[in-house]
Parts: structure tokens; C-alpha cells; sequence
């Protein structure tokens, strides 16, 4: 950890964003934007897994709605939803 502290040290990283030289930045952008996409890559699809049984509900839902919209209303649950069934 004194290593990284003196390597930030070093490069004045230990300063306000401003005072970062321009290189830094870019670096700091770039490396940031690959642990992002990395996450993302590793997120999504363990989240849209667990999530799978609700996107289907809520699409089979949807696709009733669209077909069936009274119907749909009538639902007791989804009537209380202001956006699916404004009167």
C-alpha cells in the first residue's frame, strides 16, 4: 500500500482532478471505462438470470395489456397502477 501511495505521490494524484496532468486523466478514463464494461459483462447477465421469471411476467403483462386492456384493468393489482390503467 506505501508503494501505491508513493507511485500517486510521485504523479501528484493525491490532488484535486484539476491538478491531474492530462495524460493521468485519460488514463484514469480508460481504465475506468474497461472496469465498467468488465462489470457489466459480468453483471448483466447473472442479473437477467435471476430476473427472468419477472421480464417474463411482466412481458406475458404486458402482451395483455396491449390485447386485452379492460381486462387487464380489471385486475385488481393492476388497476391500482396509474400508468397501465388511467382513466
Amino acid at each position: 500500500m506505501d508503494y501505491l501511495k508513493e507511485l500517486a505521490g510521485r504523479a501528484n494524484l493525491g490532488t484535486t482532478w484539476e491538478a491531474w496532468s492530462p495524460e493521468y486523466r485519460v488514463l484514469a478514463i480508460a481504465v475506468a471505462l474497461v472496469l465498467a464494461y468488465w462489470m457489466l459483462r459480468v453483471a448483466v447477465p447473472a442479473v437477467v438470470r435471476v430476473l427472468r421469471p419477472v421480464l417474463i411476467a411482466v412481458f406475458v403483462l404486458a402482451a395483455l395489456w396491449a390485447l386485452f386492456p379492460e381486462a387487464t384493468c380489471s385486475i385488481e393489482v393492476l388497476s391500482k397502477l396509474p400508468v397501465v390503467c388511467a382513466r
